[in-house]
This record gives structure tokens, sequence and C-alpha cells, in this order.
């Protein structure tokens, strides 16, 4: 622990020296203890001590840092406040530290220090905040324990604070403007060309009255080639009672059985962080051959992420999709101009666990971004779910629109441990184009054991089965079926084995394409090593001509730590194509990171150098990068990105994208850089004291706290946790009171030359005692800027002498605290 949060305990250990050196019983709670004044002066210490601590040890008043344990668990050091008495004083601040909940009455009283423009004094904080916790939970137990710094709470189950149960006082309301952007350019040189692409993702939004307006676009320039994808633009509501969002403008339909169309229309499905369902749960995977390979993901023609990767296996976890329902169009965009394009199917999509019911979902409107020679259709469609057991859900969905209509029901049985089993069939009736057919599917996972897992799914399409917007494509052929199967295996003394195979079985039109990988990992003492393998098996009847770009691709890397290093080599080979390298990346600090490699191209005998650096400015996030291969290759190119809150105090930059849930952190202070750690990592005050909390989960209690360690020395927090609730649209404020608190080591000396002895008490003017001198001629005092005027007392309580001391102009920030010469007269 830093020095600048170490209170000076005087009082609480004179309290049990003085215990000692008579051999009195303190710790009974119901006797009073009479000290003998002639032992207390005679080992140093002021006979006036012997009042305070005459009942019990206790704590000295005012603000005391303590470890706080709440039935029996350690929530860590808090700042508890105690009275003239020793009792604990309870504000919302410490309730929310304990993780405990906040009375009603009390939070009104603790409502808004600056409410009427009047900001409240540090005293009347003070005695308002002298409330007595037993007063709301009279069966609670305080047990205190001045000696060891700790104060332990027996507290009824009611009064506890559970992360899992909806939360009564969740944040809600507001207004607030956000705008989240992520800006990529790069340019690749050749001997005799160039091309330079740009990409810019901005996300708008506006909060107003728990209401959510939202817009995305994806601008794209590549070589002159300007495109524009406009995702989404929606109003959103949340209708807590009835656990369901509504959204209205060009949104895309989701939670249906259906393939997820974008439609300008409205939706209502239900609220993930009231049901507990939230997240995507969508994971991309893939091989890059070369470093800053480009990853486009792709539904229904739209680009819905893009990202860089480096050479070799890639893993993407949490891609935002825009429905589980339609397959995702994978693309590896190398540097050398080469692309691989793989589909994920819509049944691999599908979360791997037998959750709650999706509850039920409507949607209504009219299709879009979708090019037809025909008049787009209106449709309407509708899902609902049942839990018939703990181990079995049912859906059922229709969807109608203009010349087309489509019924599909699913099912998800968990039969054992470990084991889930779905199933979704679905029939369509396509009048448009005289179509009829039908999807039947079928998925299975199995985990018998911590290290074996597998799973497989199968799609079977009749040859009339249309999606609708699959009716409005005049050169649309169905596939007969997508299937796959994965096997995962783990031991410690042979490593983890990885085999997948998928088959996109085609029709008279489009042929076959099977693809088989197999993975294995194992570290051997520090050395970790990983071989990758990915082979099409039928690539002959597919692509006689780019037989090379299809080869099997196999990736072998070695990798050891160093501390926050990574050094390792590699070597990859596709066809013709034989690459080695050495790499090395890791932290430059604990915001900035890079890497760094060279190849070998052993097929053409050139060289290649990589290398990037990424550091979160704590506002923004910015990365660089550059390369080069032979000596006529070259590419470069630069990552910003980030959020930007415009808010009623002001505006404020987060270097994360800032969700639809999110809280404004203020300080009392203005003070810039102090770390704040919350549920979606560290995020920093700006110069006003500010920060945003990019991403918070809806309707569930989460933990802020601040890492006091980047305080100045001069800033002391009266509580450094905070628990919070917020509500999905609401504009959430978090509040820490700190004191900018001014600190005193006062040399003291009298009129006669002497200086005050060691012990001695110093009390105010109502003779209440404030501190002790803690050797001969010292004397240390906190919070001088709001001290009372001070006398020195003799052993029975009589002023001696006043305390006189001018104290600088500028307080020095940097230090704990201040050296100043007084006198006693």
């Amino acid at each position: 622990m830093k020095p600048k949060i170490l209170t000076f305990k005087i009082s609480i250990v004179y309290g049990l020296l003085i215990c000692a050196v008579i051999d009195a019983q303190c710790f009974a709670s119901d006797k009073t203890v009479e000290f003998d004044k002639d032992v207390l002066i005679s080992r140093g210490l002021d006979s006036a001590l012997g009042d305070y601590f005459a009942h019990e040890a206790k704590f000295s008043p005012g603000h005391n840092s303590v470890s706080l344990y709440v039935n029996g668990k350690n929530n860590g050091s808090v700042t508890a406040r105690f009275d003239k008495n020793g009792e604990l004083c309870v504000d919302n601040d410490f309730l929310a530290a304990a993780g405990l909940q906040i009375p009603g009455e009390m939070r009104q009283l603790f409502s808004d220090d600056k409410k009427d423009n009047v900001i409240k004094t540090k005293a009347e904080k003070n005695v308002a905040a002298c409330l007595d916790y037993k007063k709301y939970y009279p069966t609670a137990i305080i047990i205190k324990y001045p000696g060891e710094e700790r104060l332990d709470l027996i507290v009824p189950e009611e009064a506890m604070v559970h992360d899992d149960i909806f939360p009564e006082n969740y944040q809600k309301g507001g207004t607030a403007g956000l705008l989240n952007y992520d800006v990529l350019t790069m340019k690749n040189t050749y001997s005799d060309d160039s091309n330079r692409y740009s990409q810019a993702s901005v996300e708008e939004g506006l909060k107003f009255s728990d209401w959510l307006l939202r817009s995305r676009q994806i601008l794209t320039n590549d070589d002159g080639k300007y495109n524009n994808d406009a995702l989404y633009a929606y109003a959103q509501h949340t209708f807590v009672e009835q656990q369901a969002l509504v959204q209205a403008g060009q949104i895309y339909i989701s939670n249906t059985l259906f393939s997820g169309s974008a439609i300008s229309g409205v939706q209502m499905v239900p609220e993930a962080g009231l049901t507990g369902n939230s997240g995507s749960g969508v994971t991309v995977q893939g091989m890059a051959q070369g470093s800053q390979a480009r990853i486009e993901i792709r539904q229904n023609g739209g680009l819905v992420y893009s990202t860089l990767v480096p050479a070799g296996p890639f893993t993407l976890n949490n891609v935002p999709i825009t429905s589980v329902n339609t397959p995702l169009d994978v693309t590896v965009k190398e540097t050398d101009g080469s692309e691989n394009h793989y589909v994920i199917p819509a049944e691999s999509l599908h979360p791997n666990q037998l959750g709650g019911p999706q509850g039920f979902s409507l949607a209504a409107g009219k299709l879009r971004d979708i090019e037809s020679n025909d008049a787009l259709p209106y449709l309407l469609t509708a899902s609902k779910g049942w839990k018939i057991s703990q181990w079995m859900n049912v859906s059922a969905g229709g969807l109608t629109a203009t010349k087309y209509n489509s019924l599909a029901l699913s099912a998800d049985i968990s039969p054992a441990y470990n084991t889930i089993i779905s199933s979704v069939f679905k029939i369509s009736n396509d009048s448009r184009n005289d179509d009829k057919g039908s999807e039947t599917t079928l998925s299975a996972s199995y985990s018998p054991s911590g290290n074996v897992s597998l799973s497989a799914s199968a799609s079977q399409f009749t040859t009339g089965y249309r999606e609708l917007a699959d009716t409005l494509q005049d050169d649309f052929v169905q596939y007969n079926g997508q299937y796959s199967i994965n096997l995962g295996w783990s031991n410690n003394t042979f490593g983890a084995f990885n085999l997948g195979y998928s088959l996109n079985k085609g029709n008279e039109a489009e042929k076959d394409t099977r693809y088989v990988t197999l993975g294995w990992g194992m570290t051997f003492s520090r050395v970790s090593v990983t071989v990758n393998w990915q082979s099409q098996l039928n690539r002959e009847d597919n692509d006689d001509e780019n037989l090379n770009t299809n080869a099997d691709m196999f990736f072998v890397n070695l990798s050891v730590p160093f501390g926050t290093q990574q050094v390792g080599a590699y070597l990859r080979k596709q066809g013709d194509s034989e690459h080695s390298g050495v790499q090395s990346s890791g932290s430059i600090s604990p915001q900035a990171s890079y890497s760094i490699a060279a190849e070998r191209d052993m097929s053409n005998n050139e060289n290649s150098f990589d290398g990037s650096l990424s550091d979160n400015l704590h506002y923004t996030q910015l990365s660089l990068n550059a390369g080069s291969t032979g000596s006529d290759s070259k590419n470069y190119g630069a990552r910003m990105s980030g959020g930007v809150l415009a808010h009623s105090e002001g505006v404020t930059f987060s270097s994360y994208a800032i969700n639809d849930s999110f809280a404004l952190v203020s300080l009392d202070e203005k003070v810039s850089n102090v770390e704040i750690s919350t549920p979606s990592g560290e995020v920093w005050t700006d110069h006003w004291g500010r920060a945003v909390i990019p991403s918070l989960p809806s309707y569930h209690n989460a933990r802020i706290e601040i890492n006091t360690e980047t305080l100045p020395n001069n800033i002391d927090v009266n509580n450094g946790i905070s628990i919070i609730a917020s509500g999905h649209g609401a504009v959430s404020q978090v509040h820490f009171g700190v004191i900018n608190t001014r600190r005193m080591m006062l040399h003291v000396s009298r009129l006669n030359k002497s200086v005050l002895t060691k012990g001695s008490s110093i009390v105010d003017g109502k003779g209440n005692y404030v501190a002790t001198a803690i050797e001969d001629g010292l004397v240390f005092l906190s919070d001088v800027d709001n001290l009372p005027a001070l006398y020195a007392v003799d052993d029975e309580g009589r002023q001696q002498c006043q305390l006189h001391f001018q104290l600088p102009e500028a307080q020095d920030l940097n230090s704990f605290y201040e050296d100043i010469t007084g006198v006693c007269q």
C-alpha cells in the first residue's frame, strides 16, 4: 500500500499501548477502565489518552482505512467513518463498497451533493453521513478490531447485493450522445503498381429518457472505389415489466427461426439483460498466410466485421453478426493481393448450450438492401419459445410476405449430462417462382469429460426450399446440404488435438466443396508447439487453374515466453509456396505492445519484414504497422479506434467503443490519469476527472473500483468501490467522493526554545482530541485546511499553549505531507 493512503493510527496504537503498560482489560465491552496517569506519564504517554480509551479499544474519530469482511468474505480495503465515540457511520459509498443494499431513505438523503446548486461543506457532509446501520437492519452485527484495522459485518441475506438478482435501484433516464469510430488505412506498393485501402466504421448514438437512437455505417475506399454499407439506423426502448426490447427503423430481424433479414420496420424481442441471454457467442476461426491479413465477414452481402490478423491460425470471438440463421461469408485478404474465401453454415452459429427459451418475438416491415428486379416485399414474422422441462426447449415461428410463406419448428434437448441435441424443421412456399420445399437441420454436441468434445451438424435441403431473400435472385440454386463434424481431445502427455470436417453438398450447377482441418498443440517445459493443417479434399474438381491457391495449408509454430515477451519461430506451406520466419511480441508498457517478424520465402528466395506497434492512449487506441516483401513490395498502415461521449458536463473520450449500456465516472476533483477498474477493462480519467465505462451488463450489478495507487499524493478517496446497475438505454452515473487532503508534519517548539514533548495531546477549542506528538517536537496533522485552533494540553486536560504555523500558499502535490515549522505559545 502506498504511503499516501496510509493513515497514522497514532490514537489506536496508543490505545493499545496504554492497555498493555498497565495490564488493563481494554476489550471488556461492559466495563470502564481507569488508567493510572502516573504510569502513562512515566511511559512517555499523555495521560489525556486514557479518557478516550477508557471504555474499550476503538477507532479514532473520522475516516479510517479498514479491511472489511461481510459475512466472512473479505471485501478488501475500504474507508469507513467513525463518530466521536468510535461507532461506525454508514453512507452510500460505504454500503456500495461493502456490496450491501442501500435503503431508500438513505439513498434519498445522499442522492446528490450538488442538488439545487448548493455544494455541501465537508462539515455538513460529515454530520449527514453519521447514520446507524442497525436502524435499517436491527439484526446486523458490527464487530470492530481497531488493533487489526479490521471491520466485520454480519448482515441478513436480504441486505446483500446479488449480481444474479434483478436490482431494484438500477439507474435509468438521462441524456447523452455518442460516437464510435474505427478507422483503418493501408497501402501496398509493388514494383509497377500500388493499392490503397481505407475503411471507417462509424456508429452514432443518442440516449434520452431511456430511449436509444443508433446508426452505423462502414465506408470503404479500395483504390478509388468507394462504397458505403449502411448497416442500421433505429430507435430502441426496453419495456422492463414486459422484459421486451422494441426497435423501429432500419433493423435486422433477430431472435427468429428464419434467416435474419434486413428490413425497414419494427420488431419486439426479449430483453437479453432481463432474460439472461446476451452476447452473440459466435466464433470465427481460420488461417492467414501472411502477416497483416485482413479478415472481412459478411452476412446477406453486407460487411458486419473487419479486422487484421497475424500469420497463422486466428480465432475471432463474439463476432457482431446480424442473425444466427444466415451463413457467414468469410474472406481472408492477404497483403500480396491473394484471397481465401469460405462459408460458415448458419447451424454453426447457434450457441452450444441449452439456455432458456427464446421468448416471444415479432417483426414487421419491408425488406431492404437486396438488389432485385422486382419490388421488395413486405413481411410479418413471429416466433415463440417454451421451456417444456429442464432438459427440453421448443420453439415455433411463422413468416408471411408478399408471395411467400414459411413455417418453422425447433427443439433443443439435453438427454444426458454434457449432451445437447438441436433440430430445426422449416417449410417454404414461394408462389412467385412456384417453388416449395423444406430444410431439416440436426446438430449435436457431446463432452463426456473436460478433455474430450464432439460436435456435428447436418442440414438437408430439398430443391424447392427458399428463404425469403432467395426468392428475389433469378439465378438462385439451392445447395443439397451442409455437413460438419469436429472432434477435440487433450491429454497432459500427448497434448491437444482438434479434427474437423465440413462438406457443402452441391447440385447440378455447383460442385461439392470438402474441407478437413487438423490441429495439435503441446507445451514442452517452456516451449509451446502448435501444428495446423487444412486441406480442400476436392480442389481439383473446383479450381483446375488455381491448384496452388487452394492447395493444402500447413503451419507450424514454436513459442517461448520471456517475462512479458514471446519469441517464436514458424513454418508455413501451401502448395509450392513455403515460408519460414522468426517473430517476437510483447508489452512495452501496461498499455503498449509490439510485434516484429522476419520471414524467408524459400520458393522465391525473398525476405520479408513486418512490425506493428499498438498503444492504448487512454482516450483512443492507435496501432501502426509496416512491412516489406523482397525489394519491391512494401505495405504500411495505421488504425485508430475509440468512442466519444457528449453529456451534460461536456465531452469525454473513450479508448473503447461505447455500447448500449455504459456509465460516466466522475471525481469530486479534477484529477487526470486515475485508473478505474470496470467490467469492460481499465479506463482512465481525463483532465476534468471524468471517464467513460464503455460497457456494463444491463440490469445486473457491476463493480467499479479506483486503483488508489494512481491517485496523486494529495488526494484521498472516501471509498474507491462502487456497485452500479444500469438500465438498457440509461445514461448511468458513477460518482467517487475524493478529498484534496493537505497533510503536515509540524515541527513544534516553545517560546523558551524547548520542544513539545513526545506523547503530548493536541485538542481543539472544545477539548476534542485531534492528535498526539509522535516524537519530541513532531506532530502529524491531516486535512490541515479545515483544522480549528489547536492547543497542547497537560495531564489534567488544561490548555498549555496554542499551536501557531503558516502554510505556504502553494501546496506540494507530489509529497505525502509538508514539513512546516511552528511554535506553541
